[in-house]
């Protein structure tokens, strides 16, 4: 049995000058690529999608479903269906235009059903009636075998409400939801302007996961990318900040190998705290998305970032010291990944904290005694190890 969506970005709308509802845009996405990404969440492994012409929005569509290991077909008669989806297969379909709670769906759609709002404030807000009491909240899943009685119907009919039909017609369920999700503006349709400002905002919050001030450096930076996420959201920030934090690398290394350790460090701050920035707003960019793609030049920095810093501490070492200028700060970032993986998650982020740890070696520098601060640095971590890690198995 499999789980297939049928999506659609046919839109009824009268006036041809504004954005069609399928295609209007939530921090950074369009409408049915979130719908997409609710579908992938849900178990859905093929994407089918009405359409009338298949141009860069469809193919947009098309590649975000695949990136995510979906198989997707465009259709243009609903008839088509049929050759796609099984008795034994379940369909789930959101129709255009809705922007649905992911949770939910995934909480209510495990099982054949039809999801409904009370009647008042629905119909005034435009959804499809079904009976005196319920209005159709625009989603729903249906076996299978619905798409064979869809077949013989005409070839120019609304799909996603003929399958409500279908679906009523043989009994199934409806489970109501509570109004409160159209009251604050969680469970959208036809979205206006307004309405989407609002939930992108709460979209933004609720998917940065800023870290705590347990972590001083990172919760300052993603605090400031999340103010420049609700801004450029969709844009191209995330690749400035990436790029502007490799350059901030190099110009360190540069400077450090020069001589100059109080500007290479310096730019070492500053490209940690554009890389924390970087990392929050590709987080609320990529939210929702089951495989989101980690590009890179973003997977270099992580790798490389740390051995930058081994350097920088190194060239700032006396020279007389010999290996030891290399192995001091490699067992202070040793300790730190080891604090990453095996502290309890409330103290994860402050292992992870590169912000601080770059802010703190600056002193350090200038006073000429960047190995005994972190070797002390590295004691204080290892006797943190003990207060901080869970319980062993």
């Amino acid at each position: 049995m499999l789980r297939i969506a049928l999506l659609s970005v046919l839109d009824g709308q009268s006036d041809p000058r504004k954005v069609p509802a399928p295609f209007r845009r939530l921090a950074g996405a369009r409408l049915v690529e979130r719908q997409l990404d609710i579908a992938l969440a849900a178990g859905c492994e093929s994407i089918a999608c009405l359409v009338n012409v298949v141009g860069r929005e469809v193919m947009d569509l098309q590649h975000r479903a695949e990136a995510a290991g979906a198989r997707f077909i465009a259709i243009r008669e609903p008839r088509k269906l049929s050759g796609l989806v099984t008795a034994s297969d379940e369909l789930l379909v959101i129709a255009p235009g809705i922007l649905p709670d992911d949770e939910v769906i995934l909480r209510h759609l495990a099982k054949p059903c039809i999801l409904a709002f009370p009647e008042d404030p629905a119909i005034n807000r435009g959804y499809e009636r079904i009976d005196a009491h319920f209005a159709w909240a625009g989603a729903l899943l249906t076996k299978g075998n619905a798409v064979e009685t869809l077949a013989q119907l005409p070839g120019d009919i609304d799909a996603p409400s003929a399958l409500l039909r279908i679906g009523l017609q043989s009994g199934m369920r409806t489970v109501p939801l509570e109004t409160r999700l159209l009251e604050e503006h969680i469970w959208l349709r036809d979205p206006s302007p307004e309405e989407l400002a609002f939930r992108e905002k709460s979209w933004v919050s609720g998917h940065a996961d800023v870290a705590a001030f347990t972590a001083p450096g990172l919760a300052i930076a993603e605090r400031m990318g999340v103010r420049l996420a609700q801004d450029t959201i969709g844009g191209r920030l995330p690749r400035i900040l990436a790029l502007s934090a490799a350059l901030s690398g190099l110009l360190a290394l540069s400077s450090g190998i020069g001589g100059w350790l109080l500007p290479a460090f310096g730019l070492a701050i500053l490209a940690a705290l554009l890389f924390a920035m970087e990392e929050v707003v590709r987080r609320v960019s990529n939210a929702g998305q089951i495989k989101p793609r980690v590009p890179p030049l973003i997977q270099a920095i992580t790798i490389l970032f740390d051995p930058l810093l081994v350097i920088l501490i190194a060239l700032a070492s006396p020279e007389d010291t010999g290996w030891l200028r290399l192995f001091v700060p490699a067992i202070l970032f040793g300790l730190l990944h080891l604090g990453d993986r095996i502290s309890v998650p409330r103290w994860r982020r402050s292992y992870a904290d590169r912000v601080l740890l770059t802010v703190m070696l600056l002193p350090a520098v200038i006073l000429g005694v960047t190995q005994p601060v972190v070797a002390v640095l590295s004691l204080a971590i290892l006797v943190t190890l003990f207060l901080t890690s869970g319980p062993r198995d």
